[in-house]
């Protein structure tokens, strides 16, 4: 059976996040997010390329994202602390290593996409780009602003043609 990428990744962060700070996870972003479903994780694909392959099958490259929102807001009510801040907190959330090891910690993205059953997929976050940053969203009529952090990757497989929704 397919399964949309997206929704594989998204339980791949179910998985890893599970009795977690995360309230809610998204399969595309609904750029407008209540505050009571902050924090949360937005699994998005920002590209498709798609090449023919081996007979009756095409390869694919799906590109997507995977987005840490927080909102900045929570610094604030909870005093400026620098142990808690949330910038401290998304770059935890997707990067965090073991001080003894370094190998990433198994509730970060890295090591969940790093680990994942790779059942059917040829390569996945061959490179992976991380950004942080501040940004504003809507939330009715109010704005907010929002501290993020966006991990960027590739997962490759290739799909036989009859199995193509």
């Amino acid at each position: 059976m397919y399964e949309e990428t997206t929704q594989r990744i998204l339980k791949l962060m179910k998985k890893t996040f599970e009795g977690g700070d995360f309230v809610e996870f998204y399969d595309g972003d609904p750029d407008q997010i209540p505050t009571f479903n902050l924090p949360c994780i937005v699994v998005d694909q920002t590209n498709d390329d798609t090449t023919e392959g081996a007979i009756g099958q095409d390869d694919v490259v799906d590109s997507i994202i995977v987005k840490v929102i927080y909102n900045k807001a929570d610094d604030y009510e909870q005093g400026v602390n620098p142990n808690v801040l949330t910038s401290r907190k998304i770059r935890r959330v997707i990067a965090a290593r073991d001080p003894e090891t370094g190998k990433y910690l198994p509730n970060t993205i890295k090591h969940a996409i790093r680990h994942a059953s790779t059942e059917g997929i040829t390569a996945i976050a061959g490179n992976m780009a991380i950004e942080y940053g501040l940004v504003p969203r809507l939330n009715g009529d109010e704005g907010l602003w929002m501290q993020e952090g966006h991990v960027r990757f590739t997962i490759q497989y290739s799909v036989d043609e009859e199995q193509l929704p």
